[in-house]
Protein backbone atom coordinates (compact mmCIF):
# COMPACT_ATOMS: atom_id res chain seq x y z
CA UNK A 1 0.00 0.00 0.00
CA UNK A 2 2.91 2.30 0.95
CA UNK A 3 4.23 1.75 -2.09
CA UNK A 4 1.14 2.21 -4.56
CA UNK A 5 1.09 5.40 -2.39
CA UNK A 6 4.04 6.44 -2.95
CA UNK A 7 3.92 5.84 -6.81
CA UNK A 8 1.05 7.77 -7.22
CA UNK A 9 2.56 10.54 -5.39
CA UNK A 10 5.27 10.78 -8.01
CA UNK A 11 2.87 10.19 -11.25
CA UNK A 12 1.12 12.97 -9.52
CA UNK A 13 4.16 15.10 -9.16
CA UNK A 14 5.39 14.26 -12.54
CA UNK A 15 2.09 15.31 -14.07
CA UNK A 16 1.19 18.32 -12.62
CA UNK A 17 5.38 19.45 -13.30
CA UNK A 18 4.38 18.51 -16.84
CA UNK A 19 0.86 20.45 -16.96
CA UNK A 20 2.95 23.57 -14.93
CA UNK A 21 6.17 23.46 -17.65
CA UNK A 22 3.24 22.81 -20.52
CA UNK A 23 1.53 26.35 -19.70
CA UNK A 24 4.47 28.72 -19.08
CA UNK A 25 6.35 27.41 -22.18
CA UNK A 26 7.58 29.57 -24.46
CA UNK A 27 8.10 28.80 -28.25
CA UNK A 28 11.74 28.46 -29.43
CA UNK A 29 11.20 29.09 -32.89
CA UNK A 30 12.29 32.06 -34.44
CA UNK A 31 13.66 33.66 -37.79
CA UNK A 32 16.80 32.90 -38.68
CA UNK A 33 17.08 29.52 -37.02
CA UNK A 34 17.23 25.66 -38.66
CA UNK A 35 15.21 22.33 -38.06
CA UNK A 36 16.74 19.63 -39.28
CA UNK A 37 14.77 16.21 -38.96
CA UNK A 38 15.77 13.16 -39.99
CA UNK A 39 13.05 9.48 -39.64
CA UNK A 40 11.44 7.04 -41.48
CA UNK A 41 8.25 7.42 -44.16
CA UNK A 42 6.13 5.48 -45.55
CA UNK A 43 4.76 6.41 -48.73
CA UNK A 44 1.17 5.03 -49.48
CA UNK A 45 -0.01 5.58 -52.87
CA UNK A 46 -3.62 6.02 -54.02
CA UNK A 47 -3.33 5.15 -57.79
CA UNK A 48 -5.47 5.71 -60.67
CA UNK A 49 -5.14 4.48 -64.20
CA UNK A 50 -5.93 6.61 -66.81
CA UNK A 51 -6.11 6.09 -70.79
CA UNK A 52 -4.42 3.11 -72.39
CA UNK A 53 -3.06 4.11 -75.88
CA UNK A 54 -0.99 1.42 -77.82
CA UNK A 55 -0.67 -2.22 -78.84
CA UNK A 56 -1.36 -3.52 -75.25
CA UNK A 57 -4.79 -1.65 -75.19
CA UNK A 58 -7.23 -4.35 -75.64
CA UNK A 59 -5.52 -6.59 -73.33
CA UNK A 60 -6.08 -3.60 -70.41
CA UNK A 61 -8.98 -2.58 -71.11
CA UNK A 62 -10.42 -2.75 -67.94
CA UNK A 63 -7.37 -3.38 -66.07
CA UNK A 64 -5.75 -0.91 -62.80
CA UNK A 65 -2.06 -1.19 -62.39
CA UNK A 66 -1.56 -1.34 -58.33
CA UNK A 67 1.25 0.06 -56.93
CA UNK A 68 2.39 -1.34 -53.16
CA UNK A 69 3.62 0.88 -50.09
CA UNK A 70 7.22 1.26 -49.23
CA UNK A 71 8.84 2.70 -46.27
CA UNK A 72 12.27 4.85 -46.36
CA UNK A 73 14.74 6.77 -44.70
CA UNK A 74 13.59 10.43 -44.95
CA UNK A 75 15.52 13.72 -44.24
CA UNK A 76 13.78 17.46 -43.89
CA UNK A 77 15.54 20.69 -43.62
CA UNK A 78 13.27 23.69 -42.66
CA UNK A 79 14.78 27.11 -42.40
CA UNK A 80 12.67 30.01 -40.51
CA UNK A 81 11.54 32.88 -42.56
CA UNK A 82 9.96 34.54 -39.92
CA UNK A 83 8.84 33.29 -36.20
CA UNK A 84 5.78 31.38 -38.03
CA UNK A 85 6.73 30.69 -41.26
CA UNK A 86 9.69 28.21 -42.74
CA UNK A 87 10.78 26.99 -46.63
CA UNK A 88 11.00 23.13 -45.94
CA UNK A 89 13.04 20.47 -48.36
CA UNK A 90 12.57 17.08 -48.05
CA UNK A 91 14.59 14.08 -49.04
CA UNK A 92 14.60 10.64 -48.88
CA UNK A 93 16.50 7.40 -49.52
CA UNK A 94 15.00 5.76 -52.87
CA UNK A 95 11.91 4.13 -52.24
CA UNK A 96 10.94 1.12 -54.29
CA UNK A 97 7.68 0.00 -55.45
CA UNK A 98 6.11 -3.21 -56.67
CA UNK A 99 3.41 -2.96 -60.24
CA UNK A 100 0.68 -5.48 -60.59
CA UNK A 101 -2.71 -5.29 -63.04
CA UNK A 102 -5.79 -6.51 -61.90
CA UNK A 103 -8.46 -6.59 -64.05
CA UNK A 104 -8.77 -7.20 -68.29
CA UNK A 105 -6.81 -10.06 -70.22
CA UNK A 106 -3.71 -9.48 -67.63
CA UNK A 107 -5.33 -9.49 -64.43
CA UNK A 108 -2.78 -10.14 -61.94
CA UNK A 109 0.45 -10.14 -63.56
CA UNK A 110 3.40 -8.93 -62.17
CA UNK A 111 4.45 -5.78 -64.22
CA UNK A 112 7.60 -4.83 -62.56
CA UNK A 113 9.43 -2.69 -59.97
CA UNK A 114 10.38 0.97 -60.04
CA UNK A 115 12.37 3.56 -57.62
CA UNK A 116 11.68 6.70 -57.20
CA UNK A 117 12.87 10.21 -55.51
CA UNK A 118 10.34 12.75 -53.90
CA UNK A 119 11.54 15.96 -53.28
CA UNK A 120 9.74 18.29 -52.38
CA UNK A 121 9.64 22.16 -51.54
CA UNK A 122 6.89 23.37 -48.96
CA UNK A 123 6.34 26.53 -47.11
CA UNK A 124 4.98 25.65 -43.74
CA UNK A 125 3.32 27.90 -40.95
CA UNK A 126 3.51 26.81 -37.39
CA UNK A 127 1.16 28.02 -34.74
CA UNK A 128 2.51 29.17 -31.16
CA UNK A 129 0.32 27.14 -29.17
CA UNK A 130 2.57 28.28 -25.88
CA UNK A 131 3.28 24.58 -25.18
CA UNK A 132 6.21 22.43 -26.46
CA UNK A 133 3.51 20.91 -29.06
CA UNK A 134 3.77 23.44 -31.98
CA UNK A 135 1.13 21.90 -34.91
CA UNK A 136 2.02 23.16 -38.19
CA UNK A 137 0.78 22.87 -42.01
CA UNK A 138 2.10 23.83 -45.28
CA UNK A 139 1.82 23.59 -49.13
CA UNK A 140 4.57 22.75 -51.86
CA UNK A 141 5.53 21.54 -54.95
CA UNK A 142 6.88 18.00 -55.50
CA UNK A 143 9.30 16.80 -58.37
CA UNK A 144 9.10 13.26 -58.70
CA UNK A 145 12.06 11.53 -60.28
CA UNK A 146 11.56 7.52 -61.85
CA UNK A 147 14.21 5.24 -62.29
CA UNK A 148 15.63 1.79 -62.74
CA UNK A 149 12.84 0.00 -63.27
CA UNK A 150 12.52 -3.36 -63.96
CA UNK A 151 10.04 -6.13 -65.26
CA UNK A 152 9.18 -9.16 -64.05
CA UNK A 153 8.74 -12.33 -65.47
CA UNK A 154 4.82 -12.24 -66.00
CA UNK A 155 5.25 -8.95 -68.41
CA UNK A 156 8.51 -10.41 -70.28
CA UNK A 157 6.26 -13.32 -70.65
CA UNK A 158 3.64 -11.21 -72.25
CA UNK A 159 6.42 -9.42 -74.56
CA UNK A 160 7.39 -6.27 -72.36
CA UNK A 161 10.93 -5.54 -73.08
CA UNK A 162 11.03 -2.28 -70.88
CA UNK A 163 9.21 -0.08 -68.82
CA UNK A 164 9.48 3.54 -68.63
CA UNK A 165 7.62 6.20 -66.06
CA UNK A 166 7.90 9.87 -66.97
CA UNK A 167 9.14 12.35 -64.34
CA UNK A 168 6.30 14.12 -62.67
CA UNK A 169 5.76 17.84 -60.90
CA UNK A 170 2.48 18.53 -59.01
CA UNK A 171 1.52 20.36 -55.88
CA UNK A 172 2.28 18.84 -52.49
CA UNK A 173 0.50 19.38 -48.75
CA UNK A 174 0.90 18.47 -45.61
CA UNK A 175 0.26 18.68 -41.81
CA UNK A 176 2.73 18.21 -39.07
CA UNK A 177 3.29 18.45 -34.99
CA UNK A 178 6.54 19.31 -33.76
CA UNK A 179 6.85 18.15 -29.41
CA UNK A 180 10.03 20.11 -28.29
CA UNK A 181 12.13 18.52 -25.79
CA UNK A 182 15.28 19.55 -23.83
CA UNK A 183 18.79 20.21 -25.84
CA UNK A 184 17.28 21.56 -28.56
CA UNK A 185 15.66 18.20 -30.14
CA UNK A 186 12.40 17.81 -31.41
CA UNK A 187 9.84 14.32 -31.71
CA UNK A 188 8.07 14.98 -34.80
CA UNK A 189 4.93 13.43 -37.01
CA UNK A 190 3.51 14.24 -40.40
CA UNK A 191 1.25 13.33 -43.09
CA UNK A 192 1.78 14.62 -46.72
CA UNK A 193 -0.21 14.65 -49.89
CA UNK A 194 1.67 14.68 -53.45
CA UNK A 195 -0.49 14.79 -56.75
CA UNK A 196 1.80 12.51 -58.78
CA UNK A 197 0.74 12.25 -62.23
CA UNK A 198 3.19 10.37 -64.80
CA UNK A 199 3.38 8.43 -68.08
CA UNK A 200 4.28 4.36 -68.36
CA UNK A 201 5.79 3.50 -71.25
CA UNK A 202 5.92 -0.09 -71.94
CA UNK A 203 6.97 -1.15 -74.72
CA UNK A 204 7.06 -4.57 -76.22
CA UNK A 205 8.32 -6.81 -78.95
CA UNK A 206 8.48 -5.36 -82.74
CA UNK A 207 8.76 -1.96 -81.19
CA UNK A 208 5.44 -1.12 -80.18
CA UNK A 209 5.06 1.58 -77.43
CA UNK A 210 1.73 1.44 -75.02
CA UNK A 211 1.38 4.82 -73.30
CA UNK A 212 -0.53 4.30 -69.72
CA UNK A 213 -1.47 7.38 -67.77
CA UNK A 214 -1.04 6.68 -64.25
CA UNK A 215 -2.08 9.16 -61.35
CA UNK A 216 -0.37 7.35 -58.17
CA UNK A 217 -0.93 10.60 -55.78
CA UNK A 218 0.64 9.35 -52.74
CA UNK A 219 -0.42 9.42 -48.84
CA UNK A 220 3.22 10.00 -47.07
CA UNK A 221 3.23 9.21 -43.74
CA UNK A 222 6.65 10.63 -41.32
CA UNK A 223 7.93 9.61 -37.57
CA UNK A 224 11.15 11.36 -37.21
CA UNK A 225 13.59 12.88 -34.72
CA UNK A 226 14.71 16.67 -35.27
CA UNK A 227 17.43 19.37 -33.82
CA UNK A 228 16.82 23.19 -34.13
CA UNK A 229 19.83 25.60 -34.21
Amino acid sequence: MRRMIRTTMISLTFITGLITTTTTFASNLSAGSWILRGGASRVVPDEDTGGVNGPLSPAMNGAHVSVDSDTKFSVTLAYMVTDHIDLELLGAAPFKHHAEISGGALDGADLGSIKHLPPTLSLDYHFDTGTPITPYIGAGVNWTIFFDEDIAGDARGAGVKSLELSNSVGPAGQIGVDWELPYHLLLNANVRYIDIDTNAHVKTAGGGNTKVNLDIDPWIYTLALGYRF
